[in-house]
Protein backbone atom coordinates (compact mmCIF):
# COMPACT_ATOMS: atom_id res chain seq x y z
CA UNK A 1 0.00 0.00 0.00
CA UNK A 2 3.01 2.18 0.82
CA UNK A 3 4.68 1.41 -2.56
CA UNK A 4 1.42 2.62 -4.37
CA UNK A 5 0.98 5.79 -2.44
CA UNK A 6 4.76 6.54 -3.62
CA UNK A 7 3.90 5.94 -7.12
CA UNK A 8 1.11 8.11 -7.30
CA UNK A 9 2.78 10.62 -4.96
CA UNK A 10 5.74 10.66 -7.88
CA UNK A 11 3.36 10.20 -10.78
CA UNK A 12 1.60 13.19 -9.86
CA UNK A 13 4.26 15.73 -9.08
CA UNK A 14 5.57 14.75 -12.43
CA UNK A 15 2.67 15.36 -14.20
CA UNK A 16 2.18 18.87 -12.38
CA UNK A 17 6.23 19.94 -13.23
CA UNK A 18 5.78 19.45 -16.67
CA UNK A 19 2.65 21.49 -16.80
CA UNK A 20 2.13 23.91 -20.35
CA UNK A 21 0.36 27.00 -20.43
CA UNK A 22 -2.26 25.75 -23.36
CA UNK A 23 -5.03 28.43 -23.16
CA UNK A 24 -6.09 30.98 -20.63
CA UNK A 25 -7.94 28.58 -18.28
CA UNK A 26 -4.39 26.93 -17.65
CA UNK A 27 -2.90 30.07 -15.98
CA UNK A 28 -2.95 31.08 -12.16
CA UNK A 29 -5.79 33.67 -11.30
CA UNK A 30 -5.26 37.24 -12.10
CA UNK A 31 -2.72 36.59 -14.94
CA UNK A 32 -2.21 37.97 -18.26
CA UNK A 33 -0.24 35.82 -20.95
CA UNK A 34 0.90 36.98 -24.34
CA UNK A 35 0.58 34.40 -26.93
CA UNK A 36 3.89 34.54 -29.94
CA UNK A 37 0.82 34.94 -32.28
CA UNK A 38 -0.62 38.16 -30.53
CA UNK A 39 -3.24 36.88 -28.28
CA UNK A 40 -3.90 38.28 -24.37
CA UNK A 41 -4.71 35.08 -22.53
CA UNK A 42 -6.55 35.90 -18.78
CA UNK A 43 -7.59 33.90 -15.42
CA UNK A 44 -9.91 35.91 -13.69
CA UNK A 45 -11.98 34.85 -10.79
CA UNK A 46 -13.74 38.71 -10.38
CA UNK A 47 -15.40 40.23 -13.27
CA UNK A 48 -13.71 42.59 -15.45
CA UNK A 49 -14.70 46.45 -15.83
CA UNK A 50 -11.52 48.06 -17.42
CA UNK A 51 -8.16 47.10 -19.31
CA UNK A 52 -5.04 48.95 -19.39
CA UNK A 53 -1.77 47.88 -20.19
CA UNK A 54 1.67 48.54 -21.93
CA UNK A 55 3.32 45.44 -24.75
CA UNK A 56 7.15 45.51 -23.85
CA UNK A 57 8.59 45.43 -26.74
CA UNK A 58 6.81 45.86 -29.77
CA UNK A 59 3.67 48.87 -30.96
CA UNK A 60 0.34 47.84 -30.88
CA UNK A 61 -1.03 48.43 -34.67
CA UNK A 62 -4.86 47.45 -33.27
CA UNK A 63 -6.39 45.37 -30.60
CA UNK A 64 -9.42 43.68 -30.32
CA UNK A 65 -11.77 40.68 -30.00
CA UNK A 66 -11.90 37.84 -27.83
CA UNK A 67 -13.73 37.96 -24.61
CA UNK A 68 -13.64 42.05 -24.34
CA UNK A 69 -15.12 42.74 -27.61
CA UNK A 70 -18.07 39.72 -27.01
CA UNK A 71 -18.75 42.13 -23.67
CA UNK A 72 -18.78 45.08 -25.63
CA UNK A 73 -15.89 46.72 -24.94
CA UNK A 74 -14.34 49.88 -26.81
CA UNK A 75 -10.95 48.70 -27.34
CA UNK A 76 -8.26 51.30 -28.19
CA UNK A 77 -4.06 50.83 -29.01
CA UNK A 78 -1.71 53.16 -29.01
CA UNK A 79 2.08 53.25 -29.12
CA UNK A 80 2.30 50.54 -26.75
CA UNK A 81 -0.56 51.36 -24.37
CA UNK A 82 -3.68 48.98 -24.88
CA UNK A 83 -6.62 50.16 -23.16
CA UNK A 84 -10.43 48.67 -23.10
CA UNK A 85 -13.47 49.58 -21.26
CA UNK A 86 -17.35 49.33 -21.81
CA UNK A 87 -19.26 52.87 -22.08
CA UNK A 88 -22.71 50.79 -21.48
CA UNK A 89 -21.06 50.19 -18.26
CA UNK A 90 -20.54 46.21 -19.16
CA UNK A 91 -17.98 43.46 -17.95
CA UNK A 92 -16.05 40.71 -19.03
CA UNK A 93 -17.31 37.86 -16.64
CA UNK A 94 -15.24 35.88 -14.24
CA UNK A 95 -13.32 32.96 -16.27
CA UNK A 96 -10.64 32.60 -18.40
CA UNK A 97 -9.84 32.42 -22.31
CA UNK A 98 -8.69 35.16 -24.94
CA UNK A 99 -8.91 38.39 -23.70
CA UNK A 100 -8.35 40.05 -26.50
CA UNK A 101 -6.12 39.83 -29.93
CA UNK A 102 -3.08 42.36 -30.96
CA UNK A 103 -1.62 43.22 -33.95
CA UNK A 104 1.86 43.92 -32.84
CA UNK A 105 5.05 45.53 -34.69
CA UNK A 106 8.21 44.23 -33.18
CA UNK A 107 9.23 41.40 -31.54
CA UNK A 108 6.77 41.60 -27.77
CA UNK A 109 8.92 40.19 -24.62
CA UNK A 110 6.07 40.60 -22.47
CA UNK A 111 3.24 42.84 -20.76
CA UNK A 112 3.56 45.60 -18.22
CA UNK A 113 1.89 48.49 -16.43
CA UNK A 114 -1.34 46.04 -15.76
CA UNK A 115 -4.12 47.78 -14.19
CA UNK A 116 -7.15 45.80 -14.48
CA UNK A 117 -10.78 46.90 -12.57
CA UNK A 118 -13.49 45.45 -11.28
CA UNK A 119 -17.04 46.15 -10.95
CA UNK A 120 -17.56 50.02 -9.46
CA UNK A 121 -13.62 50.50 -10.55
CA UNK A 122 -11.95 48.37 -7.37
CA UNK A 123 -8.68 47.05 -8.54
CA UNK A 124 -8.13 43.68 -9.32
CA UNK A 125 -4.36 42.96 -8.76
CA UNK A 126 -3.71 41.25 -12.31
CA UNK A 127 0.19 40.12 -12.70
CA UNK A 128 1.63 38.93 -16.42
CA UNK A 129 2.33 35.00 -16.14
CA UNK A 130 5.67 34.45 -16.42
CA UNK A 131 6.74 30.96 -17.18
CA UNK A 132 6.13 29.70 -20.91
CA UNK A 133 6.14 30.36 -24.41
CA UNK A 134 8.13 33.13 -26.29
CA UNK A 135 5.97 35.63 -25.10
CA UNK A 136 6.74 35.33 -20.97
CA UNK A 137 10.04 34.81 -22.07
CA UNK A 138 10.51 31.55 -19.38
CA UNK A 139 10.30 28.65 -19.16
CA UNK A 140 6.98 26.38 -19.32
CA UNK A 141 7.69 24.00 -16.41
CA UNK A 142 6.73 25.07 -13.14
CA UNK A 143 8.39 23.18 -10.46
CA UNK A 144 8.02 24.98 -7.74
CA UNK A 145 6.12 28.26 -6.59
CA UNK A 146 9.34 30.48 -6.74
CA UNK A 147 8.50 29.83 -10.34
CA UNK A 148 5.24 31.81 -10.30
CA UNK A 149 4.72 35.58 -10.21
CA UNK A 150 4.62 37.82 -6.91
CA UNK A 151 0.91 36.58 -4.93
CA UNK A 152 0.18 33.38 -6.66
CA UNK A 153 -0.08 29.75 -4.99
CA UNK A 154 1.45 26.78 -6.22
Amino acid sequence: MKTTFKILTILSLFTISFAQIEDGCDLPDLNLYLTEDGEVWYNSSADIAGIQFDVDGASVLSAGGGDAAAAGFTISAGGSTVLGFSFTGSTIPAGCGVLLDLDLDGSATGLSEIIMAGVGGSALDFVYYEGGGNGGGGDDDIESGCDLPDLNLY
